[in-house]
């Protein structure tokens, strides 16, 4: 006699998982999981629900590819888009309250954006941007070094030639430096270098090996010294004098004659001729008596450097801030180089070794690329090697003598910006095609570790080109994490206490055209949406909604969809009362076919006209949404084997799927080839008015296939959609 049973899921916590979980019915992980799970989310309590539908905001220039949130003063919120040469600021409702043409990077692509205190850095490979904000008024500027003593630049300086020595032809006013091999281009003038860290301002290119400078403070004499015996000394090394702490560097050597760049003590040290008498000059291995001392022209010296960021080694394509510093990396031609600001002020990067100094150095195993800073608590350095820790936790103020990066892990990341969540980082892994986080663990030693989030999703991950991390002070009861892939989709994860939870589900979320990117701002999630009107692709900027089930919609509520009526410019009221007119609402929808949504009630389709009007549209109605459907679908793992008393694990056939929802409209079942339309109107209601939204339970056969069946649930209509559980009815 056939049995029959009924096997229950009320646990969709993985959300979609790899294809392969086919035939792994005995796995924990698969019964936790959907087989397919489009346009859905998780919620707390386990169920799943449609995800959130799109607001329309605005339509956007082409090249807007990158959306911030930005705090310029207290309580004041922006958003910020950037595009090619030019930015724009706009409110929470969408609107532009300032717009900047003409910035001075071309591409938007690359910038990163970083605040400090009441001003927002811009950078990338033009440079770095300042946008301030003084009482309603936004300036776009320049970033500047501060000013250092004698009116030095507080900038940090780098070897890039350190097999070319330099020689300046005098030490002060108006210098020629010649380089031993080409290495200046037409980019140098206007720069600053150093020469035995006195600075020299590039003001003519003569040709790449020779240009002309202005001294800014005088440079360090060089001494011609003879010895009772200099042959213990060697070219390249550092003398010292032992009275005066005269110190320079050895650049020739003539029998008992040695040529001397000055490092520090200008005067030079006592010879035979210095009242007092001569005193010993020594190197690391042996000292003499100085003799005569005779002060000549600059020696070639290989202590030269120059900018560590500039037009022509190129600049820092990402930035943090932490511990009251500004941090640095990602330099073109120094993969592993780190700059951290001094404590004094973000804009003085003037080296040393007091604590407040700031600090320029290689750091890292195996000359990594450092390719992300992230303020963590620590300071986390993401390279393509490895993940790197600098901890400032137990020790409290970074300071050059505590600053040491240590490798936590060896997983690298790619060059897609990594997003913070409230327990670590989130990145994606070097070669693109995981998705990981670094967490702190609390473990003693370590402290952070490194997790793969995408295991059972590593089919949803397709070349990522951002991220996407959750919104601070979301009014979402979840908090999500968007994957922002190439072909235009989204890989979303979303989790309610913390990304450390044992498993995490994603899920693919897809729309009318093609996703660009995701923020989180105003504490809720925009995107940047290409869709396609009248045959053209148009860019719009959006705003995921919970009370929305359409996208690119508008609704008859919003502000922006009345034009209220005035009298010599004010609103006109009666009994209280604005008047109000209704006025074209889907012109970024022009020619589209929208669907119409009315509260509980589904109205249809429509075509919307060039001026954004609708022919044979129903009357206003406060509260319609009007934009482009999404199909959301959880396709469940089939029942295919059950254990049984004496008999063991034998194979069964589903004959019915059952489907608890919770205040739902209409809806599909799918089982097999055979579709269902469910839901709407139950016996007995009134078809004079709108379905009411109903939890039940809703009970479908099955016919067709045994092995491997195609079963499904389905919102292809707007309108709320939430499973509580799917039940498979079996029989053995």
């Amino acid at each position: 006699m056939a049995r029959k049973q009924v096997i229950t899921q009320r646990d969709f916590g993985l959300l979609e998982v790899r294809e392969e979980f086919l035939e792994r019915d005995d796995l924990e992980a698969r019964a936790r999981a959907l087989r397919g799970a489009r346009n859905l989310r998780q919620v707390p309590t386990g169920a799943v629900q449609a995800r959130p539908g799109l607001l329309y905001k605005r339509q956007m220039p082409s090249t807007s590819r990158e959306v911030f949130e930005i705090r310029p003063a207290d309580g004041e919120v922006f958003g910020l888009l950037l595009r090619n040469a030019a930015l724009s600021i706009f409110d929470e409702d969408g609107r532009i309250v300032k717009s900047i043409t003409g910035a001075p990077w071309t591409s938007s692509d690359t910038l990163w954006v970083t605040p400090v205190r009441e001003e927002t850095l811009i950078g990338g490979d033009h440079g770095i941007s300042v946008l301030r904000y003084d009482d309603g008024v936004w300036t776009l500027s320049e970033w500047a070094f501060a000013p250092g003593p004698g009116g030095e630049l507080s900038q940090p300086y780098w070897a890039f030639e350190k097999n070319v020595t330099l020689r300046p032809s005098a030490t002060t006013g108006n210098i020629k430096l010649t380089a031993s091999s080409p290495v200046f281009t037409p980019g140098h003038v206007g720069l600053r270098i150093r020469w035995h860290q006195r600075e020299v301002t590039i003001t003519k290119y003569v040709t790449a090996s020779v240009v002309r400078g202005t001294v800014v403070n005088d440079l360090p004499p060089s001494f011609r010294i003879t010895l009772d015996d200099a042959s213990g000394f060697r070219v390249d090394e550092t003398v010292r004098g032992a009275d005066t702490g005269y110190e320079g560097i050895v650049t020739r050597i003539e029998g008992d004659t040695i040529w001397v760049a000055t490092l520090s003590y200008f005067d030079g040290p006592h010879g035979s001729a210095t009242p007092g008498g001569a005193e010993r000059l020594a190197s690391s291995s042996t000292s003499s008596k100085i003799g005569t001392v005779t002060k000549v022209a600059p020696e070639a010296s290989l202590i030269w450097d120059e900018p560590m960021m500039s037009d022509v080694r190129g600049w820092p394509r990402s930035g943090t801030t932490v511990n009251g510093r500004l941090a640095l990396l990602n330099f073109p031609l120094i993969p592993d180089g780190v700059a951290v600001s001094s404590a004094r002020d973000f804009t003085d990067f003037r080296v040393g070794a007091d604590d407040d100094d700031a600090i320029a150095r290689q750091v890292g195993d195996d000359s990594p690329r450092f390719l992300h800073a992230i303020n963590a608590g620590d300071l986390l350095l993401l390279s393509d090697r490895g993940c790197y820790l600098v901890a400032l936790r137990d020790n409290g103020v970074l300071t050059p003598s505590n600053f040491n990066a240590v490798l936590f892990d060896k997983r690298g990341a790619s060059e897609v910006r990594p997003v913070s969540v409230a327990d670590g980082v989130v990145f994606v892994e070097a070669g693109g095609r995981s998705v990981v986080a670094a967490l702190l663990d609390g473990n003693v030693y370590l402290k952070w570790s490194v997790r793969t989030l995408t295991e059972f999703h590593y089919h949803l991950v397709r070349d990522p080109v951002a991220l996407c991390g959750p919104a601070t002070n979301s009014v979402l009861s979840e908090q999500f994490v968007f994957i922002i892939n190439g072909d235009g989709t989204l890989a979303v994860v979303s989790f309610s206490l913390s990304l450390k939870e044992d498993r995490l589900g994603f899920a693919p979320w897809d729309t009318d055209g093609t996703f660009i990117n995701v923020a989180p701002v105003f504490g809720r999630y925009w995107a940047i949406v290409d869709r396609t009107i009248n045959g053209a692709t148009v860019r719009l900027l959006e705003m995921f909604d919970d009370d929305t089930y359409l996208d690119s919609a508008v609704s008859t509520s919003q502000a922006s969809s009345v034009g209220t009526l005035t009298v010599n410019g004010a609103p006109l009221t009666v009994n209280g009362e604005t008047l109000i007119v209704q006025v074209p609402l889907q012109t970024h929808l022009a020619g589209r076919t929208v669907h119409y949504f009315d509260a509980d009630n589904y109205v249809g389709t429509f075509t919307v006209n060039a001026d954004g009007t609708v022919d044979g549209e129903p009357s206003p109605v406060v509260g319609r949404q009007i934009g482009l459907n999404f199909t959301a679908e959880a396709q469940v793992w089939p029942a295919e084997n059950i254990e049984v008393p004496r008999a063991g694990i034998v194979p069964v056939r589903t004959t019915r799927l059952i489907v608890s929802m919770q205040d739902s409209l209409l809806f599909q079942v799918r089982c097999n080839a055979y579709t269902r339309e469910v839901g709407g109107y139950d016996f007995g209601a009134h078809l004079g008015t709108p379905p009411e939204r109903q939890t039940r339970l809703y009970r479908v056969p099955v016919f067709g296939r045994r092995d491997h069946p195609d079963l499904a649930v389905i919102k292809h209509k707007p309108g709320p959609f939430r499973i509580l559980s799917i039940g498979q009815e079996v029989q053995v």
